[in-house]
């Protein structure tokens, strides 16, 4: 909490659209420090499609819940794997759970991002995957998911 501290206290940021802090699963301190330390607009729950990770993520909804901040809504990522010989969905994860999650809290499901190793590989070489795979699911799965939060973001 106390780089995360610095973090927000102590770079100059300027004038800023939107901020987006990749934060770890739970409710430990850095959430908490966020939550006590600025004004935040909400927060995007993020979480894998397996029963594991949908723990966690309901334990943040809660905690989101507790220290009445906005959630924007639930994103399902490593959501499927399309077989690159075929071109078949093969779900690793399992499937559905952070859409059926999102229903039962009443929240907003935000979308499905699909695994795709070119995501690793861009990362690796220090590649924009957007510009070289501009075609791909998971581009398409993100700019669903910016309209949509582009969307919520007008409505407040």
């Amino acid at each position: 909490s106390g780089i995360l501290r610095q973090f927000l206290e102590q770079v100059a940021w300027g004038p800023l659209d939107f901020m987006v802090v990749d934060m770890p699963p739970g409710t430990g301190d850095a959430q908490l420090t966020m939550s006590q330390r600025v004004r935040l607009a909400g927060a995007v729950i993020v979480t894998t499609p397996q029963e594991v990770s949908l723990a966690d993520v309901r334990k943040s909804i809660n905690f989101c819940k507790t220290v009445k901040m906005e959630i924007f809504g639930l994103i399902e990522n490593m959501s499927g794997l399309s077989c690159p010989h075929c071109g078949e969905i093969i779900d690793l994860f399992g499937s559905g759970g952070g859409e059926k999650t999102a229903q039962q809290f009443g929240l907003n499901f935000l979308g499905r991002i699909p695994i795709d190793p070119n995501v690793v590989q861009c990362g690796d070489s220090g590649q924009c995957y957007r510009d070289a795979n501009a075609d791909s699911n998971v581009t398409r799965a993100l700019d669903e998911i910016a309209g949509k939060m582009a969307e919520l973001s007008r409505k407040n």
